[in-house]
């Protein structure tokens, strides 16, 4: 009981107008535009320290994402931004490149640290390898399947996050690859393209569509469908995940609030030992959802598959 207690319901944040309405989740994320990569929202630098005490005010945890790809001409920059957030009260710092590592190291930040290297985490010989540095969490790999999550869970002691609802990206490129692509189609004031909705649709399996996002960080291409592993949160919890994040983008608050709503009521279940009875409702409930993104269960009973 005392573990179920601790699982932790995780939240993209939208904007600063929507804080209160996302009450129901633990712990939000937010980041800055400079510093976050795949945020549904990026705050302004005066925005995110208000933010921060307003999270904290509504008695929830806050991870502060830094998880951006960094060169060279960016480290001074990326030492003095962790130097000042070190004094506010965030719970965790999520990164993905390990200069982040050591520049936390530098300010005795590494307990703070939560690494998310997206499709990296894939064993718990490299989950070990992070504990052993002392870091606060790992996130594991969202390409990986429901069996390999739960052995990894087993193997190590320590906190484990994963992604239960939401878009899983499949690709990034630094380039702007959409503003590029019309400009080699010559195609008129091809920027202006870049806020409607776009897809990749295969040629064989042309009611598969891939949406495409570019922006500051480049060009991003997400799966068809939101991952969902609402109905096997009992096997997460049960194998040593702590953490349950919901990525919030392609989501309006409405969406969103209605996601955490449902998750929420799954975990209330789980530590109050109703889960099981009520189980087959959490998807009847998200499919009332009005536009949510159709939804699937990931790589949770796949394999993926890498070809030459």
């Amino acid at each position: 009981m005392n573990i179920l207690k601790q699982v932790e319901l995780v939240v993209q944040a939208l904007d600063f107008a929507s804080l209160d309405e996302l009450k129901m989740a633990d712990a939000l994320i937010i980041g800055e535009k400079e510093y976050g990569l795949r945020l549904p929202y990026y705050y302004s630098h005066d925005e995110l320290i208000k933010a921060i005490q307003k999270i904290k005010n509504n008695g929830q945890r806050v991870y502060l994402a830094i998880n951006n790809i960094f060169h060279e001409y960016d480290l001074n920059k990326l030492d003095q931004y962790i130097d000042e957030m070190k004094d506010y009260p965030i719970d965790g710092l999520i990164f993905g490149d390990l200069a982040v590592y050591q520049i936390a190291e530098k300010y005795n930040l590494v307990d703070r640290l939560i690494y998310n290297p997206e499709t990296y985490m894939t064993n718990y010989m490299s989950v070990h390898f992070f504990k052993e540095k002392g870091i606060k969490r790992v996130v594991l790999a969202k390409e990986i399947t429901l069996e390999d999550t739960k052995m990894i869970g087993q193997e190590v002691d320590m906190e484990l996050e994963v992604l239960v609802h939401g878009a899983v990206n499949m690709f990034h490129s630094k380039r702007n690859l959409v503003t590029n692509y019309f400009r080699y189609i010559e195609k008129d004031q091809p920027d202006q393209l870049k806020d409607e909705p776009l897809y990749i649709v295969e040629e064989k399996r042309k009611n598969l569509k891939y949406p495409i996002i570019e922006d500051h960080h480049g060009t991003h291409i997400y799966r068809e469908h939101d991952m969902c592993a609402i109905e096997y949160l009992d096997e997460l919890v049960n194998n040593g995940i702590t953490s349950l994040r919901i990525d919030s983008v392609f989501k309006s608050i409405e969406q969103l609030t209605a996601v955490i709503s449902i998750y929420r009521q799954a975990i209330n279940d789980l530590i109050e030992g109703r889960y099981e009875e009520h189980k087959s409702s959490y998807i009847e409930q998200l499919e009332t959802i009005p536009g949510l993104r159709s939804f699937d269960t990931g790589f949770l009973f796949k394999k993926t598959v890498y070809k030459g």
